[in-house]
């Protein structure tokens, strides 16, 4: 299984993500929830599964894991009473500082005109601005707009991140 997990996340890693949305969208459908859905499986098999596993694997081998097997605790518990917490202050600074990534993937993908053109995003807007010459005919705060959104937004979730990793990051706090 580890051996199969790690060939699958090797692949992932050469494969950039953006065509093979890309190509979901323009071949099935532009639905959000299908290419949130590829995300998300794409995403589990990126290379962060990687470090998890090698931060994993000595955590594995500690005293305490095999005292708790000893005494009958399940696999499971073993997972999410002893592993878990033990990689959740690498974790969540993690995920916070993903966020930007995957917002301006969904507004690359709605600039493309592979959104769905149900909600409305950012990179709808400038789609909209795109096809109706915003600049050309002087609008440019449709253009504007919506891009320094998206520069805040991914600048406020990357220093959230930063601030959640110095905190939970001891090596990182300063005296």
């Amino acid at each position: 299984m580890d051996a199969t997990i790690q060939r699958l996340t090797e692949v992932n890693m050469i494969l950039p993500m953006l065509p093979i949305l890309v190509m979901v969208g323009t071949l099935y459908s532009t639905s959000i929830w299908l290419m949130l859905g590829v995300v998300v499986v794409l995403g589990i098999f990126s290379a962060g599964i990687k470090m998890y596993r090698a931060m994993l694997l000595p955590i594995r081998e500690a005293p305490y894991i095999e005292a708790a097997q000893a005494y009958g605790a399940g696999n499971l518990r073993i997972v999410m009473r002893y592993m878990i917490p033990r990689i959740l202050p690498v974790l969540i600074p993690t995920f916070v500082t993903l966020i930007p990534t995957f917002v301006f993937l969904e507004a690359s993908l709605a600039v493309l005109g592979l959104g769905d053109p149900v909600l409305p995003t950012w990179g709808k807007v400038l789609n909209d601005a795109q096809s109706q010459s915003a600049l050309y005919n002087g609008y440019y705060y449709w253009v504007v707009s919506p891009a320094v959104l998206l520069m805040l937004t991914g600048l406020g979730f990357a220093m959230l991140g930063f601030a959640l990793d110095r905190i939970f990051n001891p090596r990182l706090r300063s005296l």
